[in-house]
């Protein structure tokens, strides 16, 4: 449903506060007697308290505001309060490194910190973020310290019964600060209107019911729900670490609540699968569960299905800029695997309505101008566009030349990054990264296919990463680096196995290493191969041999 008149996305909580009032929104704890939970109308007037206390000491409409409060009643009070006056809220993600938090925080150029006690520390220590004249700690204060204000106080200032600040649908709600890599930083421009776009698709895409309770890891999920009334039971986890999630826990108040619907990514469900088949429990009484933020094997799928033969499983497909793009089920892909086991890629399935896609070479450089034509089923980067795809990113020109192309027609598309195909059906099969792509003797080598014949053919290698090395000859030389279980001795054949198996297969491999340690993940959903630390790891590696 379109917001009627002001684009303020908050009209939705608002909406959801009107017809359930007395429903459970969040639901905080660990499954047991102890836990909390906020429901839709307190959930509201509390939003409403702390947008108008924020007015009422010189907070004003189109301000941005650093917000580092971890999952929890406050972060969505504060959150929605910052929306419902117009305010802009600044999110950094926890998983990178203090000095690029503090880097990225003070780019924002924010009139206010709003935080836990301990972030404040990281304000004192960075001389740009000590400037900002409104500080707010969701604990306790000893005169101006951690911070000059409480949200306690800033609650109640507050006069309840405020109106949504009215604000255009390009006008910037969240910004979401995701890189990890050095220089200006990429904060991908979530407007109003983003929100709007991307709640619609996702509730249209993965539709609930109305006696559904949902766990979502994701908070895009969250936020939808809390647009839709669903109930969200946030799962008791340490956001940084999901490969170290305790199942045991998740399963208790999956049970306790009446979990029927979970959005994670894969280490959440491998984790939720593990604990089943090693107890002996019961399934969680789940319909569905949508997964994402890494690539999902066809192993993977088998065993969650194995383990929840009652739930559907869907692997969705999106970034950060643009979610969601695609999406297959779990039937579905395991089906496709059957009939045509050699298929190389990762099947992502069919792009959803909201969104136009289309193929461009793969050359890692600026886009510029009329796209080249790709040859019938040649590999080609992906791109997309559509109301909920980030047209942009917060004072960064540079990266938005960078990730994004304008057609002939002033379309704005995204650059997803990821390299491969569409088959006969419409549907997509992922092949690789444009960054990890391999150029070896002038010909194009895509990682993933490498890697999944490697996984296929060698049931005991869990990870396989293949990479390329500078070579004189060749220009890169392809090193494909194999993890799995065992002493050294047993994977260093498990390696030269492996290197046979290409060779007889035709696929190029110039070496293939045992991985004397685990490959390298990224720091979000802990189950994606870094491949540019890997690749640093190798030429340390080799240049020390060499030495």
């Amino acid at each position: 449903m379109p917001l009627d008149g002001a684009a303020n996305v908050l009209a939705y909580l608002e909406r959801a506060a009107e017809r359930f009032p007395g429903r459970r929104a969040l639901i905080f704890g660990n499954g047991g007697s102890d836990d909390a939970s906020l429901t839709f109308s307190q959930l509201w007037q509390r939003a409403d308290r702390i947008g108008s206390g924020l007015e009422s000491i010189g907070f004003e409409r189109g301000e941005r505001a650093i917000v580092m409060i971890p999952m929890s009643f406050d972060l969505y009070a504060a959150l929605f309060g910052l929306l419902k006056m117009g305010g802009t809220a600044v999110f950094v993600d926890p998983w990178i490194e203090r000095r690029q938090i503090a880097a990225f925080s003070a780019f924002a150029e924010p009139s206010a910190f709003l935080g836990i006690g301990k972030s404040h520390l990281l304000r004192w220590l960075e001389a740009r973020l000590r400037k900002i004249p409104l500080t707010v700690t969701t604990g306790r204060r000893l005169g101006p310290l951690p911070a000059r204000r409480t949200l306690r106080e800033i609650e109640a200032r507050g006069v309840p019964g405020g109106r949504i600040a009215p604000v255009g649908e390009h006008a910037p709600a969240l910004i979401t600060f995701t890189s990890g890599s050095s220089g200006t930083p990429k904060g991908a421009n979530r407007t109003h209107g983003f929100l709007a776009a991307q709640h619609r698709a996702l509730a249209e895409e993965f539709p609930y019911r109305t006696d559904d309770v949902d766990m979502p890891m994701f908070p895009v999920f969250a936020l939808n729900n809390l647009a839709l009334g669903i109930p969200s039971v946030i799962p008791a986890m340490d956001f940084r670490k999901v490969d170290e999630v305790d199942a045991g826990v998740l399963l208790r108040q999956m049970n306790r609540y009446g979990v029927t619907t979970a959005t994670a990514s894969p280490p959440f469900f491998d984790r939720l699968v593990a604990h089943l088949k090693r107890t002996g429990r019961q399934p969680p009484a789940l319909r569905r569960i949508l997964t994402g933020g890494a690539p999902v094997t066809d192993r993977q799928l088998e065993r969650w299905r194995q383990a929840l033969p009652r739930t559907e499983i869907t692997v969705v497909y999106g970034s950060t800029e643009a979610e969601p793009v695609a999406h297959i089920s779990a039937t579905e892909r395991l089906a496709i695997g059957e009939r045509a086991p050699a298929r190389p890629g990762f099947c992502v399935g069919r792009p959803g309505k909201h969104v136009r896609t289309r193929l461009a070479p793969i050359t890692g450089r600026e886009l510029a101008g009329e796209l080249a034509p790709l040859e019938r089923h040649e590999a080609g980067e992906l791109l997309v566009t559509g109301e909920h795809v980030c047209k942009d990113y917060f004072r960064n020109p540079a990266a938005v030349a960078k990730n994004k192309w304008r057609d002939s027609e002033g379309t704005v598309w995204h650059r997803m990054g990821d390299t491969g195909t569409f088959d006969s059906s419409g549907r997509f099969w992922i092949v690789g990264r444009v960054h990890s792509t391999i150029v070896r003797d002038g010909k194009t080598v895509h990682p993933q296919i490498l890697e999944q014949f490697v996984t296929r053919s060698e049931p005991t290698v869990s990870r396989a990463a293949a990479v390329g090395l500078p070579d004189p000859k060749l220009g890169q030389r392809v090193v494909l680096v194999v993890e799995a279980p065992g002493p050294p001795a047993q994977r260093r054949a498990l390696s030269r196995r492996v290197s046979r198996l290409l060779q007889e297969a035709g696929l190029p491999a110039d070496e293939v290493r045992p991985a004397m340690r685990p490959l390298p993940l990224d720091p979000r959903h802990k189950s994606k191969i870094d491949y540019a630390r890997l690749r640093r790891s190798l030429a340390e590696t080799d240049s020390k041999g060499t030495g």
